[in-house]
């Protein structure tokens, strides 16, 4: 069997969230105490989780507390989010050619949903940081084939970050890098549909 499924990162990859995800760090920063956070540190980090972002900005706090913090306040943070134009029509041409698709997040469960619903983006599933481990991990990757009802093996995973490439590589996913390197390399989201293994479904 071919490409039965493609998994999609959620920040960077369909939505432009970063300034957005700065603006609310900086704001729990400010609420809980803790110094103002260096945009570089920011940007070297960004796509970790929130496990790495309490242990890295805040002191290791409680990393529920913190998450918390983010479901409650991401929205507050909205207007700094853009939707990737190509996002819809590269999963409408996917769904047209038979193949299945998610997106795997390192954002909470219930905040991946909602930033997906307001950005008008319908993936057939979304596994987040509240249904398995974080990326690098490959759980979240595995839980989203096993839900798919496709095996590894059959699908991709398409991301922008270490974390997604990493993950990709110990789930046994192949990984196509969006701006980086990876088992193949596309610089625009809307080459995926281009690709032989996609076009001819």
């Amino acid at each position: 069997m071919g490409l039965a499924a493609v998994l999609f990162d959620l920040d960077g990859v369909l939505i432009d969230s970063r300034d957005a995800w700065y603006h609310l760090l900086c704001a729990a920063a400010r609420e809980f105490g803790h110094p103002p956070l260096p945009r570089e540190a920011f940007d070297l980090s960004f796509g970790q989780g929130v496990d790495a972002d309490a242990e890295q900005f805040f002191g290791g706090m409680p990393t529920a507390e913190l998450e918390a913090y983010f479901d409650a306040h991401f929205l507050d943070h909205a207007r700094h989010v853009l939707v990737n134009p190509e996002a819809v029509p590269v999963m409408q041409a996917l769904e047209t050619r038979g193949i299945r698709h998610a997106v795997v997040t390192n954002t909470s469960t219930p905040l991946a949903k909602e930033t997906i619903r307001g950005a008008g983006l319908e993936p057939e599933r979304i596994v987040g940081a509240s249904d398995a481990r974080e990326k690098p991990a490959p759980d979240m990757l595995l839980l989203a084939c096993e839900r798919l009802g496709v095996a590894a093996a059959n699908a991709w995973m398409v991301g922008d970050s270490r974390f997604d490439r990493e993950a990709a590589a110990a789930a046994g996913i192949h990984f196509v890098g969006l701006g980086i390197d990876g088992d193949r390399r596309i610089e625009r989201l809307f080459e995926l549909v281009h690709q032989p293994e996609v076009k001819g479904g």
